[in-house]
């Protein structure tokens, strides 16, 4: 049986885990912390995502504990529309620990290893700091922004950052599957819904990079005026809940394969968060490697991938870059495209939509 090490054991690690032990392969996936540690609080699982986790057999799990998503809104602060639309396919707001448990009880007994910092990796071979060196006939990261693979260049600051979080729970009605996201100048809040009245919710902000970031006070504050779903989520959750991030993304990606390893995740293509296709887009990663890796050889597999995969991250690279711009960028441009989101017709826009959240055909993809 063909072999595979994975290093990184986030949701593009176990992901393509998955995807490649359900190709029959034996697969090993590497995590250098001792244990499994959400780094986020909440996902979208836009459709592509779902029916990705549908091809790894995994959608039942997650959906179990995760909140249906039925329509995304983009508002101003003061409640006014820019843009909303039902969503046709099934989507879900999974809180991230809940995914990476869902991901790591379906891979294979024994193949996720903790504690195991990789030093060095190369094509087929792959450096333990504990002096172990593994070989395989495929090695995949998904460390990462900070891929072990390397990388053309360093990640970027986006200029912008802010917390997000988990509340407690809520008393009365949700939003009924809606997804919501607000936009000031220069600033914007987003709330979703989880199980058990809880809200998944972030804060982001234009800022210098080492920014402090704000605290529940804080945020509290910046949110008077702006809509009471907003207010009601920071009320209801702890001070120390809080988790600070600095957005950073690279450029899009001319290839996924590097010193002869396959790149997964923010390894191969790391955006800015404004699309929601991060953790989509890895999931979508496992799938192509999927199909890649039972109709090809080993040699032929990283080129197949590519052929799969390349073009389509770019452009969503390219496009969650410039949808920043409505909030992050010069006050002129923020004005440009939220005119140009409200209206622009449906009938332009939803085609536009629909090819970022909805799952290309990879099985005939990845012939080569």
């Amino acid at each position: 049986m063909r072999n595979a090490i994975i290093v990184g054991g986030g949701v593009a690690g176990l992901s393509a885990g998955i995807a490649l032990s359900k190709a029959r392969w034996d697969v090993v996936v590497l995590e250098r912390a001792p244990r499994l540690e959400p780094i986020g609080a909440a996902l979208s699982l836009w459709p592509n995502a779902c029916a990705a986790l549908k091809s790894l057999g995994v959608f039942p799990a997650v959906e179990a504990g995760a909140s249906p998503i039925s329509s995304m809104l983009l508002g101003t602060r003061d409640g006014g529309r820019i843009l909303d639309r039902l969503i046709p396919e099934p989507a879900l707001l999974s809180a991230r620990s809940h995914l990476q448990h869902a991901l790591q009880d379906s891979l294979p007994p024994g193949a996720l290893r903790l504690g195991c910092e990789v030093l060095r990796a190369r094509s087929g071979c792959v450096e333990i700091a504990d002096g172990e060196t593994m070989t395989g006939d495929l090695v995949v990261d998904a460390g990462g922004i900070g891929a072990i693979s390397g990388a053309c260049e360093e990640p970027r600051y986006a200029g912008y950052g802010g917390v997000l979080a988990l509340s407690g729970p809520i008393e009365g009605s949700g939003f009924e599957g809606q997804a919501a996201e607000f936009w000031g100048w220069g600033e914007r809040f987003g709330v979703f819904e989880l199980p058990k009245g809880q809200r998944y919710w972030f804060y982001m902000r234009s800022q210098p990079a080492h920014s402090r970031m704000p605290n529940i006070d804080e945020c509290a504050w910046a949110a008077r005026g702006w809509p009471e779903q907003v207010c009601k989520a920071i009320a209801a959750t702890p001070a120390d809940a809080l988790i600070p991030f600095a957005v950073h993304a690279r450029k899009p990606p001319r290839s996924l394969l590097q010193n002869g390893i396959l790149k997964v995740g923010d390894a191969a293509h790391a955006m800015e968060p404004n699309l929601g296709q991060g953790a989509c887009q890895a999931l979508e990663d496992a799938v192509a490697l999927m199909h890649a890796a039972s109709r090809n050889s080993a040699a032929e597999i990283g080129q197949a991938y590519e052929k799969a995969r390349l073009d389509r991250v770019r452009m969503l690279v390219r496009e969650a870059a410039q949808a920043g711009l409505g909030v992050h960028g010069p006050r002129a441009i923020q004005l440009l495209v939220r005119t140009a989101l409200k209206v622009v017709p449906r009938a332009l826009s939803e085609p536009r939509i629909n090819k970022m959240q909805m799952l290309p055909e990879y099985r005939s993809r990845t012939e080569l």
